[in-house]
């Protein structure tokens, strides 16, 4: 293993950005949008301090990058903070480097990741927390899609299209908008999700003007077959009751936020928006839809897989690193005393604390 160099992501040459594309392209376990360079180079655009770790082999030639944020101090977050649900080194399979020495490379005195694949073997030894990301698999098109589903015992679909007609006998026709320019539809949605920020307690992430601008220039920049966002409005006659923001690349869509009028709650909106998104693209180019992680019943419900996940941290200071084990063996000990709710208080104070760092 050769030298690790950090540099400014918004200093990548043409040929660092084309061999990230080309590694990306040879290894199907980094499809997700998240480890695409132009992610890396929006974020680069609202915040300055995003960087990247570029590898080498002992004789010097680039053999993978792995995408940083460095806000203030030692502690590196994934590129977005919060708003990242993938990442992990853009590399050939079976790249085998000691990570920690990477992270003193760079000066690095920390590297907490939460959303890095399994199948990147090398931050195994680094993981404290194991999940899943769950995924909708399209590529053999909605019939077999369907069966899947019913051979699981799902009955959401069923529910989904009798609350589906109830709406539009109550309402009006129901129809779907994909990859939407409405500019006034967009707002709304960003209004929706921060009030539910606020009803639920949970941190608004667009409080700060780096994340309204990110969302924004991905919408913008967003099309069908193209990086950026994509927006799909769900209507009942003439109004809006749901909107989904993914962030799409190629034949993925990555759901990030997803929000409705409360005052048609009881149909719910987004169960039936990502029903209709399933029967729209299920024999088109789309080949998966990702719901992200945490196992609620509606992700549950309608995915084919769960793709494993891993949680932890790279350390590259033994000071640093004895702080982070500290916290994940608080929280690993109080879960396991099986408490009810009380046991899942450690790991939100910890999600929330990190979101607060990665926000900052």
């Amino acid at each position: 293993m050769g030298k690790t160099e950090l540099i400014n992501a918004r200093h990548l040459g043409q040929g660092e950005k084309q061999l990230w594309t080309d590694l990306r392209s040879a290894s199907s376990d980094l499809s997700s949008p998240y480890f695409s360079p132009e992610w890396t180079a929006h974020v680069a655009k609202v915040r300055k301090d995003i960087q990247v770790a570029v590898l080498h082999d002992d004789n010097q030639k680039i053999t993978g990058f792995l995408p940083l944020q460095r806000p203030k101090g030692r502690v590196a977050l994934p590129v977005g903070g919060a708003l990242n649900d993938y990442h992990g080194i853009i590399a050939a399979p079976g790249l085998d480097i000691d990570l920690r020495l990477a992270m003193r490379d760079c000066k690095v005195g920390r590297f907490d990741f939460s959303h890095v694949p399994a199948s990147q073997q090398i931050f195994e030894r680094h993981a404290h927390i194991n999940h899943g990301s769950h995924v909708i698999d399209l590529s053999n098109g909605l019939e077999t899609y369907r069966q899947s589903r019913l051979d699981n015992g799902s009955s959401e679909t069923k529910r989904a299209r009798k609350r589906k007609r109830k709406l539009d006998r109550d309402i009006g026709p129901v129809r779907i908008e994909t990859y939407s320019q409405d500019t006034e539809a967009f707002a709304q949605l960003m209004c929706w999700k921060r009030a539910q920020y606020k009803n639920t307690c949970i941190p608004d992430v667009f409080a700060h003007r780096w994340t309204r601008d990110l969302v924004q220039n991905l919408f913008e920049a967003g099309g069908p077959g193209k990086f950026g966002g994509a927006l799909f409005l769900l209507y009942a006659g003439d109004q809006m009751v749901a909107a989904n923001f993914c962030l799409a690349d190629g034949d993925i869509l990555h759901a990030w936020f997803v929000a409705h009028d409360r005052k048609f709650a009881r149909y719910s909106p987004g169960q039936i928006l990502f029903e209709s998104m399933i029967d729209t693209f299920a024999d088109s180019h789309i080949r998966e839809i990702d719901l992200g992680a945490g196992d609620y019943r509606f992700k549950t419900s309608l995915a084919s897989f769960r793709r494993p996940m891993n949680a932890g941290f790279v350390a590259g200071c033994p000071v640093s690193a004895m702080v982070r084990a500290a916290e994940y063996k608080t929280r690993n000990w109080i879960e396991g005393l099986q408490l009810g709710r009380a046991s899942l208080l450690p790991g939100k104070a910890m999600r929330r604390f990190d979101t607060y760092r990665g926000l900052a």
